[in-house]
């Protein structure tokens, strides 16, 4: 998909690609060489200069130089370059009304699942970001990103930040994360099915009140299956998008199922907190006293 690519330059957008593309020249080496009965002496000069810098950073494995020279409408095209190193992102936050704090993040990475809790290890999350340089979400751009920056101002910018909400939309996708799911057939577990973002501010407020560590599981559950369900969803993005541009480029969607027995295992590996352990006496108490 890449070679493919000639929006690399200002006067060759989403119509003149395809132009050139009709015109029989399908990828860079086709442009070098019969550009010039297509594009006038200029431009063709600029977009070689463009391709050579693209195909020098390509050979390298230089990703952000790559997207530098993309559109950022056009950074989808380099899925396949990355999807293997991604950080897949989810946060959830407190409910305030001014001032969001996140309480949750999830986080699947080439590690495999990691969750990161207010109160408890919330702070070790910037390494972990700083660690994957490539990092995915659903609406991260309005949403999840500017909640970690309130508590972590010095928070690592990604080199290349793929926000799927606006990829699916143009790829035909459009919806929520979760009905985007259920019409690539790649829905969450029944009982998950029904919970959003209400129910997660309620989850976390419970657990605070409470301290019973299977309201937090049921919070982290529902967290780490928005994270890890952003993998499938961009290799089906990614599809979607080259069958619209009728380029055979295809990736295989990638199966969640390798990650559902770690997603077990960590949920499990919870434990009540010394602090947990005090709010769940303090509840209990005053159950009886109001008894």
């Amino acid at each position: 998909m890449i070679r493919r690519t000639f929006q690399l330059v200002p006067g060759v957008g989403p119509w003149r690609e395809k132009d050139l593309w009709a015109r029989g020249l399908p990828d860079w080496d086709a442009l070098r060489a019969g550009g010039e009965s297509v594009l006038g002496a200029p431009l063709l000069d600029e977009l070689c200069r463009a391709v050579d810098r693209a195909e020098a950073a390509l050979d390298r494995g230089d990703i952000p130089a790559l997207a530098a020279l993309l559109p950022l409408r056009e950074h989808w095209r380099l899925w396949p370059l990355v999807r293997e190193q991604v950080l897949c992102l989810d946060v959830e936050a407190d409910g305030a009304t001014e001032r969001l704090l996140p309480t949750v993040v999830g986080v699947l990475d080439p590690d495999g699942l990691h969750t990161f809790v207010a109160g408890r290890d919330l702070d070790a999350l910037p390494g972990r970001l700083a660690a994957h340089p490539f990092w995915v979400t659903f609406n991260g751009t309005s949403f999840d990103l500017p909640v970690l920056r309130r508590t972590f101002p010095e928070l690592p910018a990604p080199q290349l930040h793929l926000d799927l909400r606006g990829v699916t939309r143009r790829m035909g996708l459009g919806g929520g994360l979760k009905a985007i799911e259920d019409r690539l057939g790649i829905a969450r577990p029944p009982h998950l099915r029904g919970t959003g973002g209400r129910e997660a501010v309620s989850l976390w407020r419970a657990y605070r009140r409470s301290g019973e560590i299977d309201v937090l599981r049921a919070l982290v559950e529902y967290n780490l299956y928005d994270a890890l369900q952003l993998r499938a969803v961009g290799d089906h993005a990614f599809n979607a998008g080259a069958n619209r541009l009728h380029w055979p480029d295809r990736v295989v969607p990638w199966e969640r199922g390798a990650v559902l027995y770690d997603l077990s295992r960590l949920l499990l590996s919870l434990a009540p907190t010394d602090a947990d352990r005090r709010t769940v006496e303090q509840a209990r108490a005053l159950a009886e006293l109001e008894g």
